[in-house]
């Protein structure tokens, strides 16, 4: 609020911070990710509800007013430096739980997190943990921005973005964040994007992913891809996504680009995923991150059901993943699996998941060739163990999530499982359908894959779950 000297200070210190960190990138040739091309650290700039690019390319042919509201967001590219130390999980997760306890409304306790933020590094488990507290979208946008900057690990970024389920509540973070900042150099698998062209973050964005497949395996990793010209019409795309797409210069400057992108564990090429997180990212000291040292990880709502489904018939009869692999590929295997080694195997174990059932349209044997299909991701015709640890991946999502569960009802119901139970079945008929199911564990404030821990209670899977369940 510029009337309020306070307010109007804090705009001035923005603004001058922002052309001080401008004449920094300058000096350091780094690559301009602004949201324009302007070389701004300040994003989507909102001045009385208008935005202020409606009448100025930049905000430095702007003059601060001295009344009315200004909203924006500030993106630095300062990043955590090599060896940055971070907050025990101990000391974390005490913070996070006396938060938790506060009797303080959401705003506030937001702005006590923002008043240190500056005091400390995190991590991307820390993260993840973080937003696991706040509700509303809003309140986890505000602290998540607050702390994106301060996150040491970001080659393990995917732990903490798959708990964002909405592709909406996604594109408001890169809004705010930036593209290029938000952007999952590290870990892009199944990363669905839908990018403005002609806003020059969202058209780097779009070089970075073409180029990526072309360095690991073009046009095999671009896929559902699609082009709106910026007249509306769809264009074709006979020849596929252009491999000149790969050179900034080279991208149109109007219309819509989506696709999603994923990749076999054999075609990444890590080395220049480092190379584009330190030069579009500016992330500092990888040098020592190897393919090995990235927590590997895969979302409960990326793959299609019946890939949860076998999931969770293999968690429980296995300990682990590798087992039912070579089960499956026999004592004298190869080491990779065909579609039909696939489909004996799941018979041997007497699986019966995706059996048809009456009023379902998809027979056992197509569901069996999806799951297939999506393992497969290097579309070899086969399985290689590489490929099947993407359900190692899923695997520690689900021991992670229903660990993150049980700690959020401690923490709000206590030690007694009953208590929580009770809260949760609103009605008293001591059995919850899905539906019933999110609408009480979001009444409560849990922010997760209900669904899918709806899916893990059921052992019966009649589609309620009981006390006992």
């Amino acid at each position: 609020e510029l009337s309020k000297c306070s307010d109007y200070a804090v705009g001035e210190r923005l603004l001058l911070l922002d052309r001080w960190e401008a004449a920094v990138d300058r000096k350091l040739e780094r690559q301009d990710i602004s949201q324009l091309g302007n070389g701004t650290h300040l994003r989507t700039p909102i001045y009385q509800g208008r935005s202020v690019h409606a009448q100025y390319h930049s905000i430095s042919e702007w003059k601060l007013p001295e009344h009315g509201e200004f909203q924006v967001d500030f993106v630095s590219n300062q990043r955590p430096p090599k060896g940055a130390r971070v907050l025990s999980t101990k000391l974390w997760e005490s913070v996070l739980m006396d938060m938790f306890a506060s009797k303080c409304p959401p705003e506030d306790r937001i702005a006590a997190l923002r008043s240190i933020s500056h005091n400390f590094w995190i991590t991307s488990a820390h993260m993840r943990s973080l937003i696991g507290y706040f509700q509303s979208e809003q309140e986890r946008a505000d602290v998540f921005i607050i702390f994106y900057m301060r996150i040491v690990d970001l080659h393990n970024s995917k732990m903490f973005r798959v708990r964002f389920e909405s592709q909406e509540e996604v594109k408001r973070l890169q809004d705010r964040l930036g593209y290029a900042s938000f952007f999952p150099f590290f870990q892009p698998e199944n990363a669905r994007f839908e990018l403005d062209l002609s806003k020059n973050d969202q058209r780097l964005c779009a070089s970075m992913f073409v180029n990526l497949a072309v360095k690991e395996k073009f046009p095999h990793n671009l896929h559902d891809y699609g082009y709106i010209r910026g007249d509306g019409t769809r264009d074709p795309m006979p020849l596929g996504v252009p491999k000149s797409w790969a050179n900034f210069d080279s991208i149109p400057k109007e219309g819509v680009f989506s696709a999603t992108y994923n990749c076999a564990p054999e075609y990444r090429n890590f080395s220049h995923r480092k190379d584009i997180a330190v030069q579009y990212g500016f992330v500092n000291g990888i040098e020592d991150v190897t393919d090995e040292s990235v927590l590997w990880w895969t979302g409960l709502t990326e793959p299609p059901e019946d890939v949860i489904n076998l999931l969770e018939f293999f968690i429980s009869r296995y300990d682990n993943i590798e087992q039912p692999f070579l089960d499956i590929d026999g004592v004298d295997g190869n080491g990779v699996i065909t579609l039909r080694e696939f489909v004996d195997g799941l018979d041997n174990m007497k699986c019966t998941k995706f059996k048809q059932q009456k009023g379902q349209t998809r027979t056992k044997e197509q569901r069996i060739d999806a799951i297939f299909r999506y393992m497969d991701q290097g579309s070899e015709g086969s399985v290689s163990i590489e490929e099947w640890k993407v359900l190692d991946q899923l695997w520690k999502e689900f021991d992670l999530s229903i660990k993150e569960f049980v700690h959020f009802l401690i923490l709000a119901f206590g030690e007694d499982l009953l208590d929580a139970w009770e809260a949760l079945d609103a009605d008293g008929s001591g059995e919850m359908d899905e539906e019933e199911w999110k609408e009480a564990v979001t009444s409560i404030g849990y922010f997760g894959p209900a669904s899918v821990v709806f899916a893990l209670l059921d052992s019966s899977d009649d589609g309620n779950i009981s006390f006992d369940e």
